[in-house]
């Protein structure tokens, strides 16, 4: 496999195991008359799928209509995931160097989630969940009444971020605190972005955040003044739940009150976190990845980062 140039930190890599298994392909040979009968092999296979179902459940999906034009479409479009499990290993590699989980072996599974937009890829422990039917591509019509800047995530090429960024979101502890300050919130996903990037070190920037490459083009640009809004409108304490929804949360742009609106992009809250924490790492190289994750004091990581662009 080869790979752009890193350097040896995020090169390094320490060897996994991965075992693949395309349960939407195995499910959908099944028929609804014979399900009953087929069921038991299939649960000693995929056992992390039947837990707190039955089989009846099983045998609905099996005949709606939605479930079965979907499959359709992954079963064409996804035939064969062979680039992208070239993409993930080396993702778990990465995830098992860094941060040492007690895994080998690790487990990845594909399905059809009927359009579960919140959920496109799951990790816990050693168990990767891939939802194909998320990544059919901006234009398919299974998409259709979703607004074009969330269709565009739905290209295959987001599979191996999102898998980054599953692992990454698996190690931070949520702080489910009302009073939590903008700020605590942007470092936060910062963290998380900055671990996908040490998890996919060749991937181009912009697709990390996925952005376009002129809105991150944008955004580096304009940086100072973007920090600036932040500041002089004194919105890092804010803890306002709509705040907080306006800087993190997609969107098709920023609303910042400017004339340049529509070319600042949404999201733009993780972004300044992500530049925060990459200041703090560059200012405190001794602090390890796994470090990091057990840094819940985010203040103190924006007063020691010392971020002035």
């Amino acid at each position: 496999m080869i790979f752009n140039s890193c350097t040896l930190e995020e090169d390094s890599r320490a060897k996994v195991e991965l075992k693949v298994g395309r349960f939407e392909q195995d499910f959908f040979k099944l028929s609804p008359e014979n399900v009953f009968d087929s069921l038991p092999k299939l649960k000693k296979i995929y056992a992390p799928f039947f837990t707190n179902t039955d089989d009846e459940f099983w045998r609905n999906i099996l005949k709606d209509s939605v479930h079965l034009r979907l499959y359709a479409h992954v079963r064409d479009s996804f035939k064969y995931i062979n680039k992208e499990i070239e993409q993930i290993v080396p993702v778990l590699e990465r995830y098992k160097y860094h941060f040492n989980p007690p895994f080998e072996k690790f487990y990845l599974f594909t399905y059809v989630s009927r359009l579960d937009y919140d959920y496109p890829v799951i990790f816990s422990d050693s168990l990767l969940f891939i939802a194909l039917d998320l990544y059919l591509g901006e234009e398919h019509p299974a998409y259709g009444n979703q607004p074009r800047y969330l269709a565009r995530e739905h290209d295959r090429k987001f599979i191996p971020i999102d898998v980054a960024y599953a692992i990454s979101e698996s190690l931070i502890i949520e702080q489910k605190q009302t009073s939590e300050t903008l700020l605590s919130h942007m470092i936060r996903e910062g963290i998380k972005l900055y671990i996908t990037r040490k998890l996919l070190p060749e991937e181009k920037e912009y697709n990390i955040f996925k952005y376009t490459k002129e809105q991150l083009d944008f955004c580096e640009e304009n940086e100072r003044n973007i920090w600036l809004y932040f500041v002089n409108n004194k919105l890092l304490f804010d803890v306002n739940y709509m705040t907080k929804k306006n800087f993190i949360d997609p969107a098709p742009f920023t609303k910042l009150g400017t004339e340049f609106d529509n070319q600042i992009p949404g999201r733009l809250g993780r972004w300044i976190g992500y530049k925060i924490v990459s200041q703090y790492m560059r200012k405190n190289k001794n602090i390890s990845l796994k470090d990091l994750i057990k840094s819940t004091d985010y203040h103190s990581i924006f007063y020691q980062a010392n971020y002035k662009p």
